[in-house]
This record gives structure tokens, sequence and C-alpha cells, in this order.
């Protein structure tokens, strides 16, 4: 039985790296490649079964035998973070229970991934054979390969496979093929229980989750996609979440893997909570004495140590209290011979007691016999605090970690997060289009007057509203209607002829249709509204976007754009739309006939068209269009919508439906019309149009992507002059620090679409320090080190002191009490070694001639990282360490 070092010791890390050092060997990064102008689009293989390293990794870190309880699988774009969940749910198959939490949308693609890289019975193409059901013998068969017994007594019949023989799936009768299909769905739906965490609600979450059954993830692998998602909602307080949240963190012998491309979405302690859900609570027993005679802590410690699942040993001294960890569930303590505590083991004999009345008292009598003039306090006086990894308050969390827009304590965050992320950067760059610029380009575009003075009042009404509300949002709050209408006026300032008709949208008075009223009164006077002449008006922004999207199109067959809004009518998506239509553009239709869809006839087949992707649409028919913008139908397309298609539908117009789950082909630009609070969002926008090998089609030197946001801004005399309703008041409210786009940070009146930017802004630089630190101490961070430096992303990995024993905690179970880093560094021994090379059994290895230790050559070599792998004990004589 392998030992393992559990996260919470300084010998983890290097613990780690030893154990999977030889998957990185296998690793191949772009600079690997003689001829770096391949277009590897074209000699790109299709989906296999076999796991790449770091995906095999990901799975033998959370197999049974071993102590660790989850991974936040953060692996970039195209590496198969959803195979490497299911290579783990596939192996602890067996003795596990599988949840699957993903939102709606994505449960059709995961279960198409797990016909991809899941157990080859999920996969179609193989070679088939009929099974009639004539006795019992043949329904236990089945039952034993996973099907269930609705599918038999439907089917009465079902279907094995034979590996050795080709694959005759197609060669099949159609009710052959249906029949294998519902087989595969089947066994799937028998395997694996998927949960929509989007469509949970009052009416379903008892049923979802009943409430006589608190432990039902216990010995269970929990799969969560897109888990910022629901972090989120956890961290915004939505009491369902919360609750599906607690019976998680709570689970025992459970192994939560958490998959996400952008760990934190909001606020800063979102990883607080992510951390949390794999670490579980820290369950610290505190044991007060009474009638002490003499207080040993060493013979103490002793006698703990005899206790196999005890983990870590703490004591208030003057209070004469004992503080004591648990290992996980059914792991014991391995010792040295020195009683140094340097690994733990699985123990499939060793029970754990949940119930610390019970567990303390299945050693009271053994305490008494060892310490009679010492007496422990009644077992009803035991304490248990649940002690959290990282702390979630968001008071707590900034506090602790965050000074201005800077990160503090970053080696005490490291420590506490140690074995909880394995980090990837993704499939190789050139599958990817180029972005033009290293970052997004900003275009800041001055209000007209008439924008200017409207502005003014609305943002007016807003300051009057917030100071009877006590309202100034920070950057744990989520902003969605914090200055809407001031956003929305920054897009389009509706003119004065409809001054009452568009009061405040966050109004419940003010519906969707009254805002498609206004809209079109709009349409019916373009001239007078959507010209250019009245752009520069009311939305000089929108006339900015219009023209840079027509010369960013080229000619004709036209370059495909993408162009955000946050808003999906009037002033967003809607009035963009009308924009267009009134400068040459058509907005695209399908409808729907008896023989099946078709194109609109009434469209014009020479004239470029946009399409909106707002979430008001069919969904069907919604798709359907996308995939005509990309210009690649997929297998569901209708034939009779594919003889149709004559009209080049060039612009995707889309608002926050289309900021996930959607791939977006051959963009060469993205138009994102105003800023969002959360800087992930405008990623993950971003990200639909930069996709594995979605620019294919196009040749090598056009596979580009330029990005820009659009910004209304004050001109000088706005910024600075008197003249306005109100302007000296607005002014003295909404004065801002402003840190972006200047050298040094400066107090601004800004308009409410930089505010947003500059508070983006302010997240975007916590955040991105945190997720540097997330990379640092990922447990494949030292293993996968070169062949990210290789793609040029150089990572420092986390790494302790090479003084430390084995049994040495890297943190404390109460992050209240753990060193800080000024500390830490005080305290840290520093000195010089001697080494000299050696070669053991043909390896080259270094050693410490004063210490006699033995360290790895090719990791010192590669970035004087002294690996540990053991120490001479006679001239003929190496003692290994434990991996």
């Amino acid at each position: 039985m392998s030992s393992y070092i559990l996260p919470d010791r300084k010998a983890f890390a290097d613990s780690v790296t030893r154990i999977f050092k030889n998957y990185r060997a296998k690793d191949i990064g772009p600079a690997d490649l003689e001829d770096k102008d391949v277009d590897l689009c074209l000699i790109r293989s299709g989906p296999g079964r076999e796991l790449l390293p770091y995906q095999k990794l990901v799975r033998d870190y959370l197999v049974a035998e071993t102590p660790y309880r989850g991974l936040l699988v953060y692996h970039g774009l195209g590496s198969g973070k959803t195979c490497s969940a299911i290579a783990v749910a596939e192996s602890l198959m067996s003795t596990h229970q599988i949840y699957v939490m993903l939102p709606a949308s994505l449960q059709a693609n995961f279960k198409g991934e797990l016909r991809k890289c899941g157990d080859p019975f999920y996969q179609e193409e193989q070679h088939w054979e009929v099974r009639n059901i004539r006795q019992a013998t043949d329904i236990e068969h089945a039952r034993s390969l996973g099907i269930s017994q609705k599918f038999l007594d439907s089917h009465m019949k079902y279907f094995v496979t034979v590996p050795e023989r080709p694959a005759n799936f197609k060669d099949q009768p159609a009710d052959i093929r249906k029949g294998i299909s519902e087989q595969i769905t089947d066994v799937i739906d028998q395997r694996f229980t998927f949960i929509n965490y989007n469509g949970i609600s009052k009416s379903n979450i008892d049923t979802l989750f009943p409430p006589d059954k608190p432990e039902q993830f216990d010995n269970s692998v929990v799969i969560i996609d897109e888990a910022h998602n629901f972090i989120g909602n956890v961290v915004n307080e939505s009491v369902n979440k919360q609750k599906i949240y607690d019976r998680l963190y709570h689970a025992k012998n459970a192994k939560i893997v958490l998959l996400s491309g952008t760990p934190i979405i909001n606020s800063p302690n979102e990883i607080a909570f992510l951390m949390n859900l794999i670490r579980g609570p820290i369950e610290r027993v505190s044991i007060p004495t009474t009638q002490v005679v003499s207080w040993d802590e060493g013979m103490l410690t002793a006698f703990f140590r005899t206790i196999p699942e005890i983990d870590t040993i703490e004591y208030n001294s003057v209070k004469r209290i004992i503080m004591l960890t648990r290992n996980p569930p059914q792991f014991e303590s391995v010792y040295n011979e020195k009683n140094e505590r340097i690994a733990v083991k699985h123990s499939k004999e060793l029970k754990f007691e949940p119930d610390i009345l019970k567990w303390t008292n299945s050693w009271r009598e053994a305490f008494a016999e060892k310490f009679s003039g010492t007496e422990l306090t009644e077992s009803d006086k035991c304490t248990k605090e649940e002690l959290e990894c990282l702390p979630t308050k968001y008071e707590d969390f900034m506090t602790t970690y965050i000074e201005g827009l800077k990160v503090k304590n970053a080696f005490m965050f490291q420590k506490r997060i140690q074995g909880l992320v394995s980090y990837f950067k993704g499939s190789d760059e050139r599958l990817l289009p180029k972005r033009i610029e290293s970052d997004k380009e900003l275009i800041k575009v001055e209000m007209s007057d008439a924008q200017f003075l409207r502005y003014l009042e609305v943002r007016w009404d807003e300051i009057k509203i917030d100071s009877r509300r006590g309202r100034n949002p920070g950057l744990d709050e989520e902003m969605g209607s914090y200055r809407a209408n001031s956003r929305l006026v920054c897009n389009y300032a509706i003119p004065p002829e409809f001054k009452g008709e568009d009061e405040l949208v966050t109004n419940e008075k003010f519906t969707s249709k009254k805002k498609e009223e206004i809209l079109e009164k709009i349409k019916a006077n373009p001239s007078r509204f959507l010209s250019d002449e009245a752009l520069k008006i009311f939305s000089p922004k929108f006339l900015e976007i219009v023209k840079n999207l027509r010369n960013a199109m080229g000619e004709a067959p036209y370059n495909n754009q993408f162009v955000y809004s946050n808003y999906k009518s009037l002033e967003g998506s809607g009035i963009f739309g009308a924009i267009l239509e009134q400068n040459g553009f058509q907005e695209y239709k399908i409808i729907k006939t008896q023989a099946g869809y078709i194109e609109d006839p009434e469209l014009k087949p020479d004239m470029p068209a946009f399409m909106y992707f707002t979430g008001d649409e069919d969904a069907l028919e919604r798709d359907y269009c996308r995939q005509i913008f990309n210009q690649q139908p997929e297998a569901d397309f209708p034939t009779s919508l594919k003889d149709t298609l004559k009209v080049r539908v060039c612009v995707f117009l889309g608002s926050s439906s289309a900021a996930e789950g959607i791939t977006l082909r051959n963009v060469r630009n993205v138009h994102i019309t105003e800023s969002h609070w959360n800087p992930a969002r405008l990623d993950q926008v971003i990200g639909r149009a930069i996709r594995i090998c979605s620019h294919a089609s196009l040749p090598m030197e056009e596979r580009t992507v330029k990005v820009n946001i659009y910004l209304s801004v004050f001109n000088q005399e706005q910024a600075s002059g008197t003249e306005g309703p109100n302007i000296v008041l607005i002014r003295r409210n909404d004065m801002t620090l402003k840190r972006y786009d200047v050298e040094q940070p400066v107090d601004s009146f800004m308009t409410t679409d930089e505010y947003l930017y500059e508070k983006s802004y302010e997240k975007e630089r916590i955040n991105k320090s945190i997720i540097t630190l997330l990379k640092q101490a990922a447990i494949d961070c030292e293993i996968h080190r070169k062949l990210h430096s290789k793609n040029g992303e150089v990572i420092q990995c986390m790494r302790f002191d090479t003084t430390a024993k084995p049994e040495d905690l890297a943190f404390n179970p109460n992050f209240k009490s753990d060193e800080q880093d000024v500390f830490y560094m005080r305290n840290t021994e520093r000195r010089k070694r001697r080494l000299q090379y050696i070669r053991v059994k043909g390896f080259d290895m270094l050693m410490d001639p004063d210490s006699l230790e033995i360290f790895d050559a090719p990791a010192f070599e590669d970035n004087k990282r002294l690996l540990k792998l053991g120490i001479k004990t006679s001239n003929t004589e190496i003692k290994w360490f434990l991996p």
C-alpha cells in the first residue's frame, strides 16, 4: 500500500513532483517541433481515447487510495478538462456514486465528451452483436454492463461489443442503430447523475436534494462544470446554491472535481469558496483538561501519535487545552524510526468515527492510564471547530490577503491552497487565431453636448436614489443595476421627445413592451434618429462602431464581425440593429414551412446581413443562424435550409446569451459596445471568437482577431466646465480615483462607462495576481513548468526551504494563527550548500557532502530547484524518501 504526504505538510510539493515526474517527459510543446509554420489544423487528428499525461496526472492524483479530496482543474482552452474529469469518475465508479453538476446548456456537450473519452462501451463505432433476453442469466449479464431494467423491459434485448472485430455500427439496420444509441444513453444515465444547477428552484430543490439525506454526497465523485458560475451564485447568497454548497462542503470520503477556465468572475473572495469546497472543513477537536499535575507536551505528543488517525497536534499551554485534527477517513499516519510523522496510507480496516464524543471515549481510558495526574474533561465538553482553509467573508479575505490592488501574504495564501489546483496552459497556440494586439484596444469616444446634458439629467436622478438607499458598491458587489440608466445613455441618449417614456429602466413599470414601443418609434423615423448625422447627436459611440465595422468587413464576401452588448433592447443590441439596417444591412431571418426551415425569401441576396443572438429568439432557429454565420453547418442542420442559403450573414449581434457556451468561426473583429464590471465577462466574450481551429478555413495569414472596447467619455470642456444641470454636485459626487490608462492614480470625473471600466480594471489587477498564485501553487507546476516556459509563460513554482523536516506543517489549521509572510521570511534559515555531482545506477544526481542529502540533478539544472530524493547512510547505501 502506497504512502502519501498530506497537503498540510511542507514536504507535500516535492513529494507530488517525485510521484509524477515521469509525466512531464512525455509533454511536447510547440518549441519541440521543427516546422513552426505548419498548419496544425490540417493535420490535427480527431479525438481519441488515449489520455494525455496531464490528464492522467489528474486521474491518478485522485484515485481511491490517495488522501486528496479534490482538485480545481484549471486547464486552458482545448486541453480537455471534461475528459480529465471523466477519467477521474471512471477510475472511481466501482466505489463511488458519480454526480455531474453543470448548466443545462452544457449537458449534451458533456454526454458527447463521455462518448469520446469515456468507457469504450459508450462509443458507437465498434463491432456490435445483439443479445436477446431469454433467461435470467441474460438479464444478469446485461445488468452487470450497467443497462437498466427499464431498457431491458422495453427492448427485450441488449447489445454487446466485440473489441477484436471491425466496427459494424454503420452497417446495422436503422432500428438496431437506434437501439444501440439508446442503450449507450441509458448506461450513461445509470452511471452518471446529472444535475442542472441553473435549473434549481424552490419547487424542485427538495426532490433533488432531500432534506433527510444530508449525507447525499458522501462516498461520491462530484464534477462541477463551469464551477465559477456555481460559486458566483453561492457568493451572491443564492439560498438554494448555498444549501447545495454546504452539503458538498461536508461530504465525507468524496472527490470534488471543479472545472473552470476562469476561477474568479467577480469578487476576489470567490477563490476562497472554491478552495474551501475542495479542501472541506478543517475539523479541529478541542479537549480541555482538569487537575493537571504536570504538563509535558512531549509525552502528550508521543501518546497521541499512537492513535493512527491523528494528523496535527496543538496545545494551548495557558488554558491546558489539547487540539487535534484527524486524517481523511480511513487514512492512518506513518512514522519513521525517529517517531516523526512522514506520511499517511489508506487502511480499509480503520473505521472513521464522525461523533467526537465516541471518538474521544475510544482512547480516553488509555490516556488515563498513561497520565494519571492529568484528567480530561467530560466528553460532552469537548468541542469541534470547522475551520476554513481560506476566509470566505469578504472583509476577512481582503484584510488578510489584499492591500490596495496588490496581493499580500502571497506565500501564506499558497501554502493553504497547496494540493487543491491543477494547472495546464492549454493546447498548442498555433491552433488558435492570433490576437493582433497583446491586449484589448480601448476606443474612447467623446460625448456630444446633447448626450452630455441627457447624461447629467439621468445621473442626477441616480445619485438621489442611491443617496436614499445608501448605496455605494465595493469590489465584492454585483453591479447589475447600479448606474444602469446613465450606462445606457453612454450608448444612446434617448431623444428629448421621448422624455418620460424612458424613465428608470429598473422601474418594474418600465416593461419590455414599453421599450419595444420606443424602439419602433425611433425606427419609424431613421433619418431623424439613426442616420450618421443623428448618431453624431445621440450616439457618437455607435457611429464610431459602425464606421470601424464597415472598414473591418472589407469588400464581399466580407469578414465576420462579432458585436457584443450587455443590453439586448433599446440602447443595446436592439437599437444597434436598427442602426445597421439604416447603414445597408438587413436582419437575417429563417422561417418554418411544412417542408422544413428555409431562408426568408424576402431577404436580398446581394445585401450583407446581421443576426441577433440575445436569448429572446427561438433557441433552435437562433443556433441554425449561428451555424450560417459560421459558414459551417453541423450534423443537425436541416437540408431544407441548406438548399435555400443565398445571403451572407457577416455580423453576429449578441448579448449575455452569447457570452458562454457557443463557438463562432472566422471572426476577424470583436466590437464590445460597453465595459462590464467583471473583467472575466469580457474575456468570456472574446473567447467565443478565439477557439481551437476556429479560423481553419481561412489562409494562415488571415487567422487574426482584433478586439475593440468602446467607452463614452467626457471631452475636456465637459469634464472641467460648469455648464449643465447640477454638474458641480454630480462632479463632486462622481470624482473617483482613476488607475487605468494613467501612469499615476489621479482623481477624475468619469462617465459611467469609464467608472465601470475602472472597477473592472481594479478587479482584474487583483484577480490576475491571485490567478498567478494558483498557477505557482498547482500540484503539477514543476512538472509542466518547462513546457509552459516554451509557450512563453514563465511560472515560478512555490517551494519551501530544503531544511524542512518531513513532519513540518505548511500551515496551521486556523488561518488566523498562520504565520504572515514577513515573519516567515524573517524566521527562515538561509545557508549555502556545497553540491557535487554523483552517478547512482546510471542517473545523474547531486549530493550535499555535509548533510549527505541526495537531490535530483535535472531539476537543479533546470531552475535551481533542490528536489530531495534521499540521504546517503553509508558508502554503499542510500535511503530513498517516500514519493
